[in-house]
């Protein structure tokens, strides 16, 4: 079974996420926000890190380079989560401080198949 973790300030987002993505058989634990994501990610070990890019405090830009020194120590990799422009999620990923990202809308149509995508990306 694959584990992802959803790190969201929202957690309408967060909660909707998490049943939509255990209907599918992830594993699905989340993080209200940035700060204590890195601890999350060593203690749950995902998968795949969905993230949100819009968050207070420590935006997820910033969040996803601090995450991206421990992805290959750990074994993870990072989708951004995001309703963000896309142009500004593309520059993350091509900074590579993201493996791939998914535009937030009011469906999740084709987050599985990101998530998937994602979750076996070997760099």
């Amino acid at each position: 079974m694959k584990r992802v973790l959803v790190v969201d300030d929202n957690q309408l987002v967060r909660r909707l996420t998490q049943i939509y993505l255990n209907k599918y058989g992830f594993e699905v634990e989340s993080c209200d926000g940035p700060f204590g994501a890195l601890n999350k990610v060593k203690e749950f070990r995902p998968d795949v890190v969905l993230l949100d890019v819009n968050m207070p405090g420590l935006n997820g830009g910033s969040l996803a380079r601090l995450l991206a020194d421990k992805k290959e120590s750990i074994g993870f990799n990072i989708l951004l989560f995001s309703g963000e422009e896309e142009e500004r999620l593309k520059e993350i990923v091509d900074a590579g401080h993201a493996d791939g990202y998914f535009r937030k809308n009011h469906s999740f149509d084709g987050l599985l198949d990101a998530i998937q995508e994602t979750a076996w990306r070997k760099d």
